[in-house]
């Protein structure tokens, strides 16, 4: 059985494997499973509990952890939730089903983030048009920052120009 699942969806700058599409598979190949959340302590897991040999297992497999995610550019809590509740099932299945994606590689998912040099300009922008830091946490968090340094390349722009440059 071939336990590579190609990359389907195009998002936020990378190819990905949507959760459909990994149901598909497994169905296909009669692999039958189901998933739920529990809390451990403060933090939310998707675990998930296959039926193998006619059976459901006993213990369940502990996925991934549900992130509270920030995308960038969004102001929808509740979409942001789904996301990062949709990437924990997707990861916790392919985990836990010993599957991988094409070209699965944790370095297409890193955001490219503003050097030191933008950093500095973007704090100079700041003291010269003597911007309270209270307008400068607003703007980073309309686009899901709360420092400078995390500033994805591609928003860099549009927060000069909001900041009056």
């Amino acid at each position: 059985m071939e336990t590579t699942v190609t990359k389907n969806k195009q998002g936020y700058g990378y190819k990905y494997t949507d959760l459909a599409q990994i149901h598909e598979y497994l169905e296909t190949n009669g692999m039958k499973y189901y998933q739920f959340i529990k809390r451990i302590e403060t933090e939310d897991y998707v675990f998930t509990k296959r039926y193998i040999d006619g059976k459901w297992e006993d213990e369940p497999i502990q996925g991934c952890r549900v992130v509270n995610a920030v995308l960038s550019g969004k102001s929808n809590p509740a979409q942001e939730q789904g996301s990062a509740l949709t990437y924990a099932r997707r990861y916790s299945l392919l985990m836990a089903f010993g599957l991988a994606t094409e070209d699965d590689d944790a370095e297409s998912l890193t955001r490219k983030t503003i050097d030191a040099k933008y950093e500095i300009a973007l704090r100079n922008i700041i003291s010269k048009n003597e911007i309270p830091n209270e307008k400068v946490i607003l703007i980073l968090n309309k686009y899901g920052y709360s420092r400078l340094n995390e500033i994805e390349l591609g928003n860099y722009k549009k927060i000069c120009d909001e900041l009056g440059e």
